[in-house]
C-alpha cells in the first residue's frame, strides 16, 4: 500500500516547514543559544504545521534524525482527545520523572490539549510547575480560547498563522511534478481556495483527486469538492444583479444537479465580497449554520429578485417625453394642490408604486440617493422604498401608509443619512418632511426643523384596558387601519 501524500512530503526539518518562518526561525536560534523552555505552546488553524513543529523540534533537542515511522522512547505524543482524563495526566505525572534512555531530554506531546478535563489541567499545571530538568512538554491546540491561563503562563506560545496561498500553490506544484500528476494552474488555485491556508488539507485534497482524471482541470477539481461550476454561479449572480425574476429559477436549477445550498452560498459570497455588499454577504454566511440551509438561500435569492420601485429603476426619458409626462400627471398635481384643496393627494395605486420626485429642481435625483443608500447597505432602505416622495420649496416630502416605517425613517441618524446623501448627490441641502398619507384627505403636515427634524407620528398609545378589551383594534392601529383578514 502507497503512503499518503500528506505523510510523504511531511516536513523533517524547521527550514523545511512551508509559511512558519516567523516561528522556525526563532526556535532555530534558540535552540543554537542553548536557550531552551520546559514547555511549548503551539496554536493555530489545522493544517499548518504545529504538531509538526513539535517533532521535528523534540527529535532535533535530541539529536536524534527525524524520519516519520521512526518513533523512540524518549519521545512520547498523546492525543488529548482520546487520554483527557485525569488518570491518564497523573500516570504522566508519575513517570515524568523517570530519565531519558537515549537522548538528552524526555518529550512529551500533547495533541489538541484543549480536550483535556478540568481535573486533568490542574493535574498538568502541578507539574509544569515544577518539572524535572530533562523533561519537555510540547502542547498544541488549535483552539486556545479553551486551554487555561494558567496553563498558557507557564508556556512559550508560538502562534501559526494560515498558510498564505501562493506558498500552498508553488509546493503543490512541485509535488504534482514529482508525482507526474497533470494538473491545471487554476485546478491548483482552487485546491488552495478550499484548503483555507492549511497546507495538509490541500496535500490530502490533491492526493484524492489524483486519480480522477489523466488531466487535472478545474471542473475535476470542482466535481470532487462539489463545488458548482462557475459559469452557473456567474450567470445567477448577473440575474441577482439585476433583480432579475428568474433568479429563483436558476438556484432551483443548480440544487437540482445536486449541489449543496452553503456550496452555492460560498461561491456567491465571493461575488458580495467583490461588489461590497456587506448585507448580502452577511446573509449567505448565515446559511451553512442554518438548520435549514437551503430555505435559507431560497430566501435570499427572494429578497434579492425583489422588483425594484419605479422610482428607482426608471431609465430618463428623452427631453420630449419628459416635458409630455410633467404635463399630463406630475406639473398638474403640484398645481391642484395649491390652488384646488378638495382634490384628493393620490390613490391606492400610487402609494403602492411610488413615483419619481416631480417638478423642482434635483427633484430627479431621488432614485439616485435611493440606490446610493441601498448600494450602502443601510436597513432604512427597505421602508424608504416604498415613500411617496415630492420635493416643494427645498422641502423633501415622504408619505407613507404605516406608523412603524415612518418611525423608522423618522430615526435621527436615518434622517441625517438621507440628507447627506441627497446633498452629496446635488450638492442642495434640504429639510425633510415625513408624514404619513393621507389618500381621501388633503391634511397639512409640520415641516421639520433644520438640522434632524422632529416628526410627530400618528400612532396614537395603547391604551391597556383597550388591549385587553379589543386586541384586533389595536392590530389596525399599528399598521394604519388596515383591513385585517
Amino acid at each position: 500500500m502507497g503512503q499518503v501524500l500528506y505523510r510523504k512530503y511531511r516536513s523533517k526539518s524547521l527550514q523545511e516547514l512551508v509559511g512558519q518562518d516567523h516561528i522556525t526561525e526563532g526556535l532555530a536560534r534558540s535552540i543554537s543559544a542553548g536557550l531552551i523552555s520546559h514547555a511549548y505552546l503551539f496554536t493555530g488553524p489545522r493544517g499548518t504545521g504545529k504538531t509538526s513543529i513539535a517533532r521535528i523540534l523534540a527529535h532535533e533537542l535530541n539529536g536524534f534524525d527525524y524520519d516519520d515511522p521512526c518513533s523512540h522512547m524518549d519521545i512520547i505524543e498523546i492525543d488529548a482527545a482520546s487520554n483527557r482524563r485525569i488518570d491518564e495526566i497523573r500516570d504522566l505525572r508519575d513517570k515524568v520523572h523517570i530519565a531519558p534512555t537515549t537522548g538528552k531530554y524526555k518529550v512529551y506531546i500533547i495533541d489538541e490539549v484543549h480536550m483535556l478535563t478540568k481535573e486533568a489541567f490542574n493535574a498538568l499545571l502541578k507539574t509544569l510547575e515544577e518539572p524535572p530538568e530533562h523533561a519537555i512538554f510540547m502542547l498544541a491546540t488549535t483552539e486556545l480560547h479553551k486551554v487555561p491561563e494558567t496553563i498558557i503562563s507557564r508556556t512559550q506560545r508560538y502562534s501559526l498563522k494560515p498558510i498564505e496561498k501562493s506558498y500552498i500553490t508553488s509546493h503543490l506544484r512541485a509535488i504534482a511534478d514529482q508525482e507526474n500528476i497533470k494538473i491545471d494552474d487554476d485546478a491548483l488555485d482552487t485546491i488552495a481556495d478550499h484548503a483555507a491556508g492549511g497546507f495538509r488539507d490541500a496535500i490530502s485534497l490533491l492526493d484524492q483527486i489524483r486519480h480522477n482524471s489523466d488531466h487535472i482541470s478545474i471542473d475535476t477539481v470542482a466535481a470532487s469538492l462539489g463545488i458548482p461550476p462557475r459559469q452557473l454561479i456567474q450567470a445567477l449572480w448577473e440575474k441577482l444583479s439585476t433583480r432579475d425574476s428568474s433568479s429563483l429559477e436558476s438556484l432551483k436549477n443548480i440544487l437540482e444537479l445536486g449541489f449543496h445550498a452553503p456550496k452555492i452560498a460560498s461561491e456567491l459570497l465571493s461575488y458580495a465580497i467583490e461588489s461590497r455588499n456587506i448585507e448580502l454577504a452577511e446573509q449567505l454566511l448565515e446559511v451553512e449554520n442554518s438548520g435549514n440551509p437551503e430555505m435559507k438561500l431560497r430566501l435570499v435569492i427572494i429578497g434579492l429578485s425583489d422588483p425594484l420601485p419605479v422610482a428607482q429603476t426608471a431609465v430618463p426619458a428623452p427631453p420630449a417625453q419628459v416635458t409630455k409626462k410633467s404635463t399630463h400627471r406630475e406639473v398638474p398635481k403640484v398645481a391642484e394642490k395649491e390652488h384646488n384643496p378638495e382634490v384628493p393627494q393620490t390613490n391606492s395605486q400610487d402609494l403602492e408604486q411610488p413615483e419619481a420626485v416631480p417638478t423642482e429642481q434635483n427633484g430627479d435625483a431621488w432614485p439616485a440617493v435611493l440606490e446610493s443608500i441601498r448600494e450602502a447597505g443601510h436597513s432604512v432602505y427597505g421602508p424608504l422604498r416604498l415613500a411617496e416622495a415630492s420635493f416643494e420649496n427645498n422641502v423633501l416630502k415622504l408619505r407613507l401608509r404605516f406608523p412603524f416605517h415612518i418611525k423608522r425613517i423618522a430615526e435621527t441618524q436615518n434622517m441625517k443619512l438621507i440628507a447627506d446623501t441627497f446633498e452629496k448627490i446635488t450638492g442642495q441641502h434640504i429639510k425633510i418632511d415625513v408624514a404619513k398619507t393621507e389618500p381621501n384627505a388633503n391634511v397639512e403636515t409640520k415641516k421639520s426643523p433644520e438640522p434632524a427634524p422632529e416628526v410627530t407620528l400618528p400612532a396614537e398609545p395603547i391604551d391597556s384596558q383597550e388591549m385587553m378589551s379589543d386586541p384586533l383594534s389595536i392590530v389596525k392601529n399599528v399598521f394604519g387601519n388596515a383591513e385585517v383578514l
